[in-house]
């Protein structure tokens, strides 16, 4: 039986202690030995190989790190942390071996509901633990990547506990072998090649993302070759997979007759004017319907400055077939940024989103892997909105650290259809008739981050959450209405990386 309303706030607050509790016995940890010198990276030299990940964030730059369109908590800083030893257990590593283990917990519970599959309310303990390896040197070119991942809602309603999008018992994440050069056909330029089991990561993730906030990572099987650097000067990655079929209690395999493919092209050279150029491929035949999609777009972005204005575009366009009948689909992101320069390091961000629509629910925009966390307010349990057949003109997202450990985000966005007649996507409702409207309403989030660099703290992340939906007159007007009280939604997640 499920808890009571008034039971929420003492199961959040035992979860708190508990995680305290553990924090504490972990003080007598042994503390990293000194970084290896010798140890030899390929994320640091111009012409040198970038994978694709955020920036690196330290502890003294935590608060002012930020690209365009970058949220702290929404991006996998594993990798990174641990290839340049600020992991305990990578810096007691041999030189040959990177390692790091990473868990996260979080509680959600929401009010109200959204959706006509879950109209009242919901809540989940979910749970994700990663263990990553990294082997190289002693079998150069050659280098290996094992991720093993364990994610698991322990406490669920309405059958999560046993949805692979919340749930996948130990199983490979990541499993390949990469063949890596620094002169790659004495162009002296870096190059990797790339075969096994992977997570792809394009850009701000919009169509292809890896570990984010969310509790789905789509992982592929293929292989995928970089060239030059994504990062800084120009880069080339190539890839051909086949998409991953995520089984909640046994072994992922990949989907028969599934593939996905494409290439990206990035330009850093120009910080008022970095470029992403790219193409995707998705040829499905297996599932309930049958996807023939072709996507491409590009990326415009300037790199952030204090005290000046920055922005970012990005376009995606979309064309081919779905079940045999013809399909074009596009999708539409801008920025416009300002980081002020005060004590507090404080940004301010004007956000526009338009994904189209179609009465043919087949036919709204398709956003293959992507995640949604930033510009569409928390996924896990929540996820109200998806980037298809949504028309947001006015949004907004403000940053500020009063501390170099402490980071506070807020937004606030109005969401309309863009096709009235067509599907509120993931929700279940649709008006063929239009005459519900296409007002969704406005969404409230806030978000408090806290990354304590301390003793053993600094192995610790928190982050505490509040989202407040809105409701707008869809709600009241759409016959399968789930209800037209607005939905609260909170969260405490707690991450450890060792």
């Amino acid at each position: 039986m499920r808890p009571k309303k008034p039971h929420r706030m003492y199961l959040m607050i035992s979860f708190i202690l508990c995680c305290v509790w553990i924090n504490t016995t972990l003080a007598n940890e042994v503390e990293t030995t000194k970084k290896k010198n010798s140890k030899k990276s390929i994320v640091i030299k111009e012409h040198t190989l970038l994978a694709a990940t955020p920036p690196a964030v330290s502890a003294s730059a935590l608060h002012g790190a930020e690209t365009a369109g970058f949220f702290l908590g929404d991006f996998d800083r594993l990798t990174r942390l641990m290839e340049e030893h600020k992991t305990p257990l990578a810096a007691m590593a041999p030189d040959w071996l990177n390692i790091a283990i990473e868990h996260r917990t979080r509680y959600e519970t929401f009010d109200n509901g959204f959706t006509s599959a879950i109209p009242g309310d919901n809540e989940q303990i979910h749970q994700r633990t990663r263990f990553l390896f990294e082997i190289e040197k002693i079998l150069d070119p050659l280098r290996f990547t094992l991720e093993l991942t364990d994610m698991r809602a322990p406490m669920a309603h309405h059958g999560q506990d046993r949805s692979n999008v919340f749930a996948n018992h130990f199983d490979f994440t990541q499993l390949h072998v990469d063949l890596v050069t620094n002169n790659f056909l004495g162009t002296g330029h870096a190059a990797q090649f790339e075969v096994g089991r992977m997570i792809l990561d394009f850009g701000e993730g919009r169509l292809v993302a890896g570990h984010r906030w969310g509790t789905l990572t789509p992982t592929f099987d293929g292989m995928q070759f970089r060239l030059g650097n994504d990062q800084t000067g120009w880069g080339l990655r190539i890839f051909g997979t086949r998409p991953v079929n995520r089984e909640p209690t046994k072994l992922d395999w990949n989907t028969p007759e599934t593939y996905f493919s494409g290439a990206q092209i990035t330009n850093r050279n120009l910080a008022w004017a970095n470029a992403d150029l790219y193409w995707f491929q998705l040829n499905e035949g297996n599932k309930g319907r049958k996807r023939e999609i072709s996507t491409t777009g590009f990326r415009l972005f300037a790199t952030p400055s204090k005290g000046k204005l920055d922005y970012e575009i990005e376009s995606m366009y979309q064309f081919g077939a779905v079940d045999e009948s013809n399909y074009f689909a596009h999708r539409h992101h801008g920025e416009i940024g300002y980081s002020f320069n005060t004590t507090w390091p404080t940004r301010l961000i004007y956000l526009f989103d338009y994904s189209s629509g179609n009465k043919d629910p087949r036919k709204n925009f398709d956003f293959l892997y992507a995640k949604r966390r930033v510009e569409f307010g928390p996924t896990g349990i929540l996820g109200i909105f998806f980037p298809s057949n949504i028309f947001s003109p006015a949004g907004f997202r403000a940053t500020v650290s009063p501390t170099p450990t402490v980071r506070i985000m807020m937004s606030h966005r109005a969401f309309w259809l863009a096709d009235k007649n067509a599907a509120f996507v993931g929700s279940g409702l649709q008006d063929p008739t239009g005459q519900a409207g296409s007002f969704l309403g406005n969404l409230f989030d806030l978000n408090l981050r806290w990354d304590p660099q301390t003793s053993f703290l600094k192995r610790m992340s928190l982050d505490v959450g509040f989202t407040h939906l809105f409701k707008g007159s869809y709600f009241k007007r759409i016959a399968q209405t789930p209800g037209t009280q607005d939905t609260n939604f909170g969260y405490t997640m707690l991450t450890f990386k060792f």
